[in-house]
């Protein structure tokens, strides 16, 4: 009898540690399967986009100005009074900031990531006197596509890469020199966005040449060469529709 109590007690032991287990691995199991589930369901929420009278929705909110899009339906550019913008200049700088910069990162990042790209382009002269606001739009699509151009086309360009990432953006054109007080003024444009409260300077020509400088998001009052600003051109998009001024 004794011996038939101590090899019960002692099954009955382990008959309780295996629940133990059990309910530990079911534990287990049941969170994978939460989690599981909760990211099955949250990615495609996160990408039901819809488009209403002419406006953009992502989960049934109004998007504006921002980049929009999956991999697999492609990205395209909202601008601020919500409608998706055809542009051939726009659509090819959406292109650019998706293959130059992290999708997950913030857009001063993402900003400064493609200005390194956009530098790297070789420096290609192409005109000789300061463009008028027609210009602007052919000169980011060649640069674009040709990658290659002068400072108006890196300019221009970076104008296109900044309002697509929710910057507003113009092109300043006038006069630089790097050579010291005495030099005479050479042929200029760069690009300028509203960064914070300011304007600030974004110049891939005249960085590609000063490697040592920072010209990245820099006021005019902080750039480190002699200037001068004869004209400036805004972007503005509204309706899909992009115009310069």
């Amino acid at each position: 009898m004794r011996f038939r109590k101590y090899c019960f007690g002692q099954g009955e032991m382990e008959m309780k540690e295996r629940r133990k287990l059990s309910r530990k691995i079911l534990t287990v199991l049941l969170a994978v399967v939460l989690l599981v589930t909760g990211m099955a369901v949250s990615v495609p929420a996160a990408l039901r986009i819809t488009i209403r009278d002419g406006k953009v929705y992502q989960n049934n909110k109004p998007v504006t100005n921002k980049i929009v899009g999956s991999k697999a339906k492609g990205y395209y550019y909202v601008d601020k009074t919500g409608r998706k913008v055809n542009t051939r200049e726009i659509r090819q700088a959406v292109d650019f900031v998706m293959r130059n910069s992290k999708a997950g990162d913030s857009r001063a990042k993402r900003l400064k990531a493609c200005y390194r790209a956009l530098q790297t382009y070789p420096y290609f002269g192409m005109t000789n006197r300061a463009p008028k606001a027609k210009n602007l739009s052919s000169y980011a699509r060649y640069m674009f596509s040709h990658h290659r151009g002068d400072c108006y086309y890196y300019a221009s360009t970076m104008a296109y890469i900044a309002r697509v990432l929710g910057y507003d953006s113009r092109v300043a054109v006038g006069g630089v020199t790097a050579r010291g007080p005495a030099a005479p003024l050479s042929l200029h444009g760069w690009c300028e966005v509203k960064y914070g409260k300011s304007w600030r300077m974004l110049d891939c020509s005249m960085q590609r040449a000063h490697l040592d400088r920072n010209l990245c998001l820099v006021t005019r009052k902080k750039y480190p060469f002699r200037l001068r600003c004869d004209k400036v051109y805004t972007m503005t998009v509204k309706k899909a529709k992009v115009k310069w001024s």
